[in-house]
């Protein structure tokens, strides 16, 4: 995916910056990238991946504070807490891929 293949609005908001979410527990939203294949990640445009990451860890946060904190703990997710994680955030990109054509 190149440049061009953006809508004009979309590519002046690339060549401004995008916004970025401020996250505020790295290890929290390692857990919560991790949980999405490495494969879905690479297929998103260097020039926006930032953004398209912190901002999905972001909603999550916001939307599901009680899988969050369970994030933001030391050591590994619990097997019920990882596979709900895993299925938010998998929706989530899914979704976004499809609404930017990222295949």
């Amino acid at each position: 995916m190149e440049l061009k293949d953006f809508t004009k609005q979309e590519q002046k908001q690339i060549h401004d910056g995008l916004s970025t979410a401020e996250i505020t527990d790295k290890q929290a939203a390692k857990k919560l990238l991790d949980l999405v294949p490495q494969e879905w990640i690479k297929k998103i445009p260097f020039f926006v991946r930032g953004h398209a990451t912190t901002k999905t860890v972001e909603k999550v946060a916001k939307v599901h504070p009680e899988l969050y904190a369970v994030a933001k703990r030391e050591g590994p997710l619990p097997d019920q807490e990882k596979a709900a994680l895993k299925k938010i955030m998998m929706d989530i990109f899914e979704e976004k891929m499809n609404k930017h054509k990222i295949k």
